[in-house]
């Protein structure tokens, strides 16, 4: 399953068009990390890609699905979006039963199992039974994780997921990520966590107010700063040093 916009446009009423002419690709075994400075459109372009919003001009396919032509009901059943204020979707009243409401709304095999692991996976196997607002905020955080992993759909979207989260949940958190990218899952990340997740990113899409900056491979980006700084966004140190020794990891760039 693939998702793909083609030269979308949105704007909120009264308001000056937020994204225009927006094209790029996600799909299976995929990592695709959204950067840009608030306000630039990133959280809306991922309720495009569930259909919670529809273009104003372009279209989001998903598969051979126009998203604005179906429910959100059905294409939940290919991506699953977290939201970037976990109040924004919590409703259960205790963890196990938000985190399985997903597979069982979407009629998936053995929905309480399929909690049971992704609880396990995001760490909150030992709190399932409390009630999501005695948690702590990080702990809300890998909850809307957690159910998007029990959706079993094969494309997930996360609004930053590691903000809030100490040094050893965001371990947990990039181990997770890795799983699932191993069992073929595409995945979609907005951060301003490039330290975290550039070094695990396949494709790179980097916006600013009404444009699309640069979509494509992260490693030519490090060795091209510049649209970063265009962004207001800068590499991480690590990054740097190696963009400053014509490298990153195995691999060299010119400049």
């Amino acid at each position: 399953m693939r998702l793909e916009f083609q030269n979308v446009s949105f704007e909120y009423e009264s308001s000056r068009p937020l994204l225009r002419n927006l094209s790029f690709q996600a799909g299976p075994s995929e990592f695709l990390l959204i950067v840009g400075q608030n306000g630039v459109g990133k959280s809306t372009l991922l309720k495009l890609c569930n259909g919670i919003l529809k273009p104003a001009a372009g279209r989001v396919l998903l598969g051979q699905m126009n998203t604005a032509e179906h429910r959100t009901s059905l294409l939940a059943r290919e991506i699953c979006v977290t939201f970037q204020n976990p109040a924004d979707q919590i409703f259960a009243p205790t963890v196990a039963q938000e985190v399985e409401f997903a597979p069982q709304n979407l009629k998936r095999a053995n929905p309480a199992g399929l909690a049971m692991q992704a609880m396990a996976l995001c760490g909150l196997d030992t709190v399932a039974t409390r009630h999501p607002y005695d948690l702590p905020p990080a702990q809300r955080k890998l909850l809307t994780v957690a159910s998007a992993v029990a959706s079993a759909a094969p494309l997930l979207a996360f609004d930053e997921p590691s903000a809030g989260l100490s040094q050893l949940e965001q371990k947990g958190l990039e181990k997770l990520l890795a799983s699932l990218r191993l069992e073929n899952r595409g995945l979609i990340v907005v951060s301003h966590d490039l330290s975290l997740f550039l070094r695990y990113a396949t494709k790179l899409l980097v916006l600013r107010q009404n444009e699309t900056l640069y979509y494509g491979e992260p490693q030519w980006l490090v060795a091209n700063e510049r649209v970063l700084r265009k962004a207001g966004l800068r590499l991480p140190i690590p990054d740097r040093v190696s963009r400053m020794l014509g490298r990153q990891g195995n691999r060299s760039y010119a400049e």
